[in-house]
This record gives C-alpha cells, sequence and structure tokens, in this order.
C-alpha cells in the first residue's frame, strides 16, 4: 500500500480501540495523510430526505453545519453519483472542506484541490461512504489515488465496521417487529414480490388507498424513506413472511 508505516499505524490504533472515539480517527487520518477535512455519513437517502444513523466529522465543530447542508441538492447530487458506484470517485466537497470564517481557521481551500468519496457496503436500505477534502492539487490527483486510495478504502471499511458493531440493529428489530401488524408486514411482502399497489390490493382484497396506507405506515415506522428502503429494512429485520405467489385475477 501507499504509505504502509501510517497505514499500519492507524490500523493497529484502530484495532486497539477497546471504545473508539470517532472523530479521533478521522483527526488521525487528516493529520497523517496531510488532507483537508474528513467526514463518514451512515444513513437511508431518499428522493426528498435523508435520515442519519451516523455523521462524523474531523471537526467536531462543523458537523452540524455538513448535516445541514445534506438537505441541499449540490451535495446530495454528488452522494447519489457516489452511492451509485462501486470504486472511488472525484467530488467536489468546497462546502464541507469551507469551515469557519478566514479570521478564525484557515481552510484550506485558497488553491484549486481535488477531493475524493469513498463508497462503503452498507447496512440494507442504508448508504454509507467517506469524503476527504483537498487531498491533492487536481495535477497530481492520479499519483495521489495510485498511492493512497487503497489505504484510505481499506482503513474507511475497517472503521465501518467498528461502527456498525458499536451499534447493532437488534434492539430496533425487537421494536418493529412489535409495531408493524400482521396486515402491514403482509402488504409489505406482496410490494417486495415486485407487486404495484394495485396488484397488491386485489391480491389482499383491499382497496388500493388502503395498501398506501399500510405502506406509509411501514416506512414511518421503520424509519424509511421510500418503499425500496422499507423492503430492504424488513428482509434485514426478519419482518416479511414468506408467501405464497398466487395468481392475479
Amino acid at each position: 500500500m501507499g504509505q504502509e508505516g501510517i497505514y499500519f499505524d492507524l490500523l493497529d490504533w484502530l484495532d486497539h480501540q477497546t471504545r473508539l472515539e470517532p472523530s479521533i480517527f478521522l483527526q488521525k487520518l487528516q493529520a497523517a495523510y496531510r488532507t483537508g477535512p474528513i467526514v463518514y455519513i451512515d444513513g437511508a437517502f431518499g428522493a426528498d430526505r435523508v435520515k442519519l444513523q451516523r455523521l462524523v466529522h474531523s471537526r467536531p465543530a462543523d458537523a452540524a453545519r455538513v448535516t445541514r447542508l445534506l438537505g441541499d441538492r449540490p451535495l446530495r447530487d454528488q452522494l447519489d453519483s457516489l452511492f451509485a458506484e462501486l470504486e472511488p470517485v472525484q467530488l467536489d466537497l468546497t462546502l464541507i472542506a469551507a469551515s469557519r470564517p478566514s479570521h478564525q481557521e484557515p481552510t484550506g481551500r485558497d488553491s484549486p484541490a481535488a477531493d475524493i468519496g469513498y463508497p462503503l457496503l452498507a447496512r440494507p436500505g442504508r448508504r454509507a461512504c467517506l469524503l476527504v477534502a483537498a487531498v491533492t492539487d487536481p495535477a497530481h490527483l492520479l499519483d495521489w489515488r495510485r498511492e493512497n486510495d487503497r489505504d484510505f478504502w481499506s482503513l474507511a471499511a475497517r472503521f465501518h465496521a467498528m461502527m456498525a458493531q458499536a451499534s447493532p440493529p437488534q434492539p430496533r428489530r425487537r421494536l418493529a417487529s412489535k409495531l408493524l401488524t400482521p396486515r402491514e408486514c403482509e402488504t409489505l411482502a406482496w410490494i417486495a414480490a415486485g407487486k404495484s399497489y394495485w396488484e397488491a390490493a386485489i391480491i389482499l382484497g383491499i382497496s388500493e388507498r388502503t395498501v398506501r396506507y399500510f405502506m406509509a405506515n411501514a416506512r414511518n415506522k421503520l424509519d424509511v424513506v421510500n418503499n425500496a428502503q422499507a423492503v430492504a429494512e424488513a428482509v434485514w429485520l426478519g419482518l416479511i413472511p414468506r408467501l405464497a405467489e398466487r395468481p392475479v385475477h
């Protein structure tokens, strides 16, 4: 890998943490590789809103500002393009890198700089990534990535796994299973099978309006923003019953 001593020092530090302080790791990562701010994001992303599970910033004071930026299209559009890929993507993270006013602290963005996003494997219905601002100037980006991409992606994946292990979803599974009614689970199962609202209504012997009502309830109770995420979350939580396919009359 690129800078093996730095990489293994950070990996050892992660592996020896009994209680991980996420922002401290991002600060160490930023200092070791001399980048701009680093942000870790894990959440459910829908067309109209974001439900964050975690957002960690190497500058903790800026975390709330970046959270607000997630509601705006410029950053959301870039994240959507990142989540659609299976490899690191060059982004424009100027808004993330620009933190305090210049009289309080330099932003590090006085000259052009290239930014990178690393997509991460996430739980069903969620998306995760590591955003790294100001990794180098654009002219040297290819060389920088050849040297450091694997380090960042590997460290990000290890960090992401530790964050997931620190907050397993079992309590939420028990809560969701109690909240969803049998009819909501059954409706969700038919939507998961690829049926339209109209087809699900025919199969269940209810109105299409009632199907929409059940699905809205399920999305709300599962704390997701669209049907695809509701299905993924229900599968993950083991809430969808096994249904034999029945013909639609």
